[in-house]
């Protein structure tokens, strides 16, 4: 069974996708909140986290950041009516899991759920073209390929959705270590933040692994 968490301060919103996640009996709710200082008082586990973009106390990227730093397993969705280009290249450079629209027909959602649970980065509808622009303003072909091996190690730590901390625990490293080498990375890549250098990894090929326990 897999666990649910649901953050949206609209309450039709968070009752109507609370009751489609119900409607799956391999999906179980345990936690819906209305603002992110109630969703990180949840003291069960979730699997996975479906939280909106604009929240009354803060924004779903960043909650979904710290919620990943708390669970290292749990997979986070952002569920918004945006199709902002730079919240996508955001989230997806935060280590988040996918990017939804609200306007998603109800089984689309499911799906979505259910393959980000795999371990698959989902992008919705009306949200693809922010990846797209971002994989065509990169270098290509061979994007990555100006990149040593010690970058692809921490750029695969990094696309997995792991904090700096994490990576250099990972890597024998010291975080300003860690830092320094993203730093690197954006002008071997030609970008010009580190949302930028995560987002492409993950569009080639970067992250897919689950991040093993310590």
């Amino acid at each position: 069974m897999t666990k649910v968490m649901v953050v949206d301060d609209h309450p039709i919103v968070l009752a109507g996708l609370s009751a489609l996640i119900e409607s799956d009996s391999a999906l179980e709710l345990v936690a819906a909140a209305r603002t992110a200082t109630e969703a990180l008082t949840v003291s069960t586990e979730p699997d996975i986290a479906l939280l909106d973009l604009h929240l009354p106390d803060g924004d779903g990227i960043s909650l979904g950041a710290t919620l990943k730093q708390r669970w290292t397993h749990l997979r986070v969705v952002v569920f918004t009516m945006h199709a902002d280009d730079q919240a996508v290249v955001r989230s997806l450079g935060s280590g988040l899991d996918g990017y939804l629209l609200k306007d998603s027909d109800p089984e689309d959602v499911l799906a979505a759920i259910h393959s980000v649970v795999r371990g698959t980065l989902v992008i919705g509808r009306g949200a693809q073209a922010a990846v797209v622009a971002a994989a065509a303003s990169a270098p290509q072909p061979g994007a990555l390929a100006a990149l040593d091996s010690r970058d692809l190690e921490i750029l695969e730590l990094l696309a997995q959705g792991l904090p700096t901390s994490q990576v250099a625990a990972r890597l024998f490293l010291a975080p300003k270590t860690i830092r320094n080498r993203v730093s690197d990375m954006l002008g071997k890549l030609g970008v010009a933040t580190r949302e930028e250098v995560i987002a492409l990894a993950r569009t080639s090929g970067l992250g897919k692994r689950p991040p093993r326990t310590m």
